[in-house]
C-alpha cells in the first residue's frame, strides 16, 4: 500500500510540475533567443541599437561605447519574418585599472581615453556613441582581457 502511494505522489508531483512547466513557457526565452539574440522592439534602444548594427557594421556587427569605458558589441540579423533579432555584449574597462604589468596598465589607460576621445567625435545612437569598427573590435578585445584578468584574480581572492 505505501508503494501506492509513493507512486501516486510522484505522478501528482510530476503532474503539477508539467502543468507549471507549460503555463510558464511563453514566458521563457525561445530557441533564436540564445543563438540570434532578442526579438528588438522598434522604438527602444535595442532596435536603434540593432538597425545601426545592420545598416553601418560589418555582417550585422557594431560596437559602441559610452565614453565612460563600457564597450558594447551588437550583432544585429533580420529574420524571414521580418523581426530584427540584436544579442549585446558589454564589457567595461574601469578608469584608472591597474594590471599585472605596466604594459597593460598603459593600454588600459589609452584605450579608456581613446574611448572618451572617440565618444565626443562620433554620432550617438541609443544612449551610446558608435565606434569605427577596427577601434571597437580593438577595444573589446581589450576589455574582454581586461574582465577576465579581473575576475580570475578575485576568484583566487576568494
Amino acid at each position: 500500500m505505501k508503494t501506492m502511494k509513493k507512486a501516486y505522489l510522484h505522478v501528482v508531483f510530476a503532474a503539477v510540475v508539467a502543468a507549471f512547466v507549460m503555463a510558464a513557457a511563453p514566458a521563457q526565452a525561445g530557441i533564436f533567443d540564445f543563438t540570434q539574440g532578442r526579438v528588438a522592439v522598434p522604438g527602444t534602444e535595442l532596435h536603434e541599437l540593432g538597425t545601426e548594427a545592420l545598416d553601418r557594421g560589418l555582417g550585422g556587427i557594431s560596437y559602441f561605447t559610452n565614453g565612460e569605458g563600457r564597450v558594447v558589441e551588437v550583432r544585429a540579423k533580420e529574420m524571414a519574418n521580418g523581426d530584427l533579432r540584436v544579442a549585446v555584449r558589454r564589457v567595461h574597462i574601469p578608469k584608472n585599472y591597474v594590471a599585472d604589468t605596466h604594459d597593460q596598465t598603459l593600454e588600459a589607460e589609452r584605450t579608456w581615453q581613446s574611448l572618451a576621445d572617440l565618444s565626443e567625435q562620433q554620432p550617438w545612437v541609443g544612449g551610446y556613441a558608435v565606434l569605427p569598427h577596427n577601434e571597437g573590435v580593438k577595444a573589446y578585445k581589450f576589455g574582454v582581457m581586461v574582465e577576465t584578468e579581473f575576475n580570475r584574480n578575485h576568484q583566487r581572492d576568494n
